[in-house]
């Protein structure tokens, strides 16, 4: 049976509190941080909500559903609900590499699609791309 494909918007809420020159942000499933403005606090905020989804989304975890509105205590600061789209459906893609490069590849698996998405998710949780 083929796979069903899924793609939703789902709303995360975000708690912003201003102390002194920071804004605090924080989401009750995925945490929180710091920014000197309200603008950059849900900048940040939405960056750490797609972050957190596209992780669980690699992973192939369940994704952890939204708090329920009337289990939020803002604490004096100001609910936002942010969008995060996902998505289970896979893209083909058109590369060019070194017939050397793909031979040795081949040599150590059967599935370059699995090798490659298995080295992205390395490399990008690693945190290691080149700064240019």
């Amino acid at each position: 049976m083929p796979k069903k494909i899924v793609n939703q918007t789902i709303l995360y809420p975000v708690i912003i509190h201003r102390e002194n020159d920071t804004f605090g942000y924080f989401s009750p499933e995925f945490g929180g941080g710091g920014a000197s403005t309200f603008a950059e606090a849900l900048r940040l905020a939405q960056q750490l909500l797609e972050e957190a989804i596209a992780s669980f989304e690699d992973s192939e975890e369940p994704i952890p559903a939204p708090s329920d509105p009337k289990q939020i205590d803002p604490e004096g600061g100001q609910v936002a609900w942010l969008p995060v789209k996902t998505s289970n459906a896979a893209e083909r893609i058109f590369i060019t590499l070194p017939k050397s490069l793909l031979a040795r590849i081949d040599a150590t698996t059967s599935n370059r699609s699995a090798f490659f998405t298995e080295l992205a998710q390395e490399r990008l949780n690693a945190g290691s791309w080149p700064k240019f």
